[in-house]
């Protein structure tokens, strides 16, 4: 059975574990390629999703030769870096919803 992997930031690890889903972390800034490698190499995994900005500094090369296998599929995600307020929380859900159903959604209190 195939397993879900998120590599994230330590920052925002504790939510997905919370959720029960397994976390890898890396610092910001950091090469996930040798971790990438590896994680293709074990293929327990059937679902990736990393932090967008890690993945842009994954070669393309490496991406390809992922897309073409076909497994494990690689979603990019973006965390915020943090909550500066409510408004600003409201309207990172608000993107999202609009993404994921194709909608503008209108946050109401």
């Amino acid at each position: 059975m195939s397993k879900l992997l998120v590599i994230t930031y330590p920052d925002t690890s504790l939510g997905f574990n919370l959720a029960g889903v397994e976390v890898k972390e890396t610092e910001e800034g950091g090469d996930i390629t040798p971790m990438l490698l590896e994680i293709i190499q074990a293929g327990n995994y059937g679902l990736l999703a990393i932090e967008e900005k890690l993945l842009a500094k994954v070669d393309e090369g490496i991406l390809k030769r992922i897309r073409k296998t076909g497994i494990p599929v690689i979603v990019p995600i973006n965390t915020p870096k943090s909550w500066h307020g409510e408004a600003d929380m409201e309207s990172y859900i608000a993107r999202l919803i609009r993404r994921a159903i194709g909608y503008q959604v209108k946050i109401k209190r």
